[in-house]
């Protein structure tokens, strides 16, 4: 991975949850742009299906953590 890419992953790190699932829904969205590098139908559900799951864990987390 490029230095680039790597910083761009930091910073998504750092923005808050909304804004992070604002970000990659729309990164999901241009990726049905790029000609050659274009993701399969297949391949977009699994990222999405990972990318659901992981914000409802870290939501669960962040709910136990507020209750208690």
């Amino acid at each position: 991975m490029s230095e680039s890419a790597s910083q761009l992953l930091a910073t998504f790190d750092s923005l808050p949850p909304q804004d992070q699932h604002d970000l990659i829904t729309a990164m999901l969205r241009r990726s049905g742009e790029l000609p050659d590098t274009a993701l399969s139908d297949d391949a977009l559900v699994d990222l999405a299906d990972n990318l659901f799951q992981t914000l409802d864990m870290e939501e669960a987390h962040g709910n136990d953590a507020k209750s208690g």
